[in-house]
């Protein structure tokens, strides 16, 4: 029987970098909405740690015929069961503390070295890492540039010679560590003082010129610690300043397509096992989990035509990729657009795929 949870609070935690933190009421009400999410990918038989269980009972009926007959417990019900393993969302100092309060043996737990390593890991810098391994041997069908900054003057020199770029904090929740500057607005006094406490705070930030985005989407992995690296599908999604809006669900034949309007498929299968190489050697016997890699496809004004972004960021948990994937579907079934709405609550939300989800250029 294995415990599975939903913590959305991940990547703010490892902002932070301390356990304990006062998670925004915001996030505190989504975590409670959304609670019940892993039972669309748990086992029947399996346990779902969720703040309320009379709210999950509920919210859950609207995807019942997805979900698998699992168990919905509160942290006082841990103390009296023991799980073969547990699955979160996103493994950090705060849950790991939480679940040993609880009563849950270390011996399900991370160590701290472990924990150490996700969140290292997890920065935004082991995208630019990752990024000149991809692109090798296919740069003149690539592109994308990223720099490790730790001085404010650095920021005003690279926005002279790209004119708009994107300041992104090392570790943030999505879409709140993201600022986009232009040359011909110049950096406000507000994004300067936040690039300034990042700075501060997290050592460094990393810039990286504006692309014209055509189209989103991510390939979805599971590390096994073993120098295993298995890869689970497909995520196209729609995603604005960072904020994430839905995800297309459809058979991978159905998603390879919608990308092959624009990229070759062997460049999309290239990537994919290079992918694969590059996390087996940087994983081996050291993380055990899912991971995703966001990409996009850009216009570029001295391109004749697409050009593929293949690692705009390294995200060292689920995602909603992952989410859409384990959405049961078959060839025959319509494709749908798979959506988080907020009417009084957060809810999932399934709907026929609009044709302007994917652009058409």
């Amino acid at each position: 029987m294995k415990l599975f949870i939903f913590n959305p609070e991940h990547d703010l935690v490892l902002a932070y970098n301390k356990a304990n933190i006062t998670l925004p009421h915001v996030v505190q009400e989504f975590r409670q909405n959304m609670g019940f999410l892993p039972s669309l990918w748990a086992g029947d038989g399996d346990c779902v740690l969720v703040d309320d269980i009379a709210y999950a009972l509920k919210a859950v009926k609207g995807v019942s015929s997805l979900r698998s007959d699992v168990l919905f417990l509160t942290r006082e019900d841990l103390k009296k069961l023991y799980f073969s393993s547990i699955q979160p969302w996103g493994w950090n100092e705060d849950l790991v503390l939480m679940l040993k309060e609880s009563g849950i043996t270390e011996d399900l737990l991370p160590k701290k070295e472990t924990l150490s390593l996700i969140r290292e890991l997890s920065s935004r810098r082991s995208s630019k890492e990752a990024l000149s391994y991809l692109r090798y041997g296919i740069t003149h069908l690539t592109l994308g540039e990223s720099f490790y900054i730790e001085k404010f003057q650095e920021v005003n020199d690279l926005l002279k010679k790209y004119e708009k770029i994107i300041v992104k904090a090392l570790w943030s929740s999505s879409g709140r560590g993201l600022r986009y500057v232009s040359k011909y607005d110049g950096i406000d006094k507000s994004t300067s003082g936040w690039i300034k406490r990042m700075i501060l705070e997290q050592k460094g930030v990393m810039v990286e010129p504006y692309y014209c985005k055509v189209q989103d989407f991510a390939m979805e992995f599971f590390s096994d610690a073993k120098g295993g690296i298995s890869y689970q599908g497909l995520s196209i999604f729609d995603a604005s300043s960072g904020r994430y809006l839905g995800n297309i669900v459809a058979g991978e034949e159905r998603k390879l397509s919608l990308i092959t309007k624009y990229i070759k498929r062997d460049v999309i299968l290239y990537v994919r096992k290079r992918i694969e190489e590059y996390f087996s050697k940087l994983f081996f016997q050291r993380y055990s989990g899912p991971f995703g890699i966001d990409m996009m496809v850009v216009t570029h004004p001295f391109a004749s035509g697409f050009l593929l972004h293949p690692c705009v960021e390294v995200n060292l948990r689920m995602t909603m990729g992952h989410v859409a994937n384990y959405i049961k579907h078959t060839a025959l079934d319509p494709d749908l657009r798979m959506r988080i709405v907020h009417d009084v609550n957060y809810k999932l939300k399934f709907e026929a795929l609009e044709n302007n989800f994917v652009k058409v250029i």
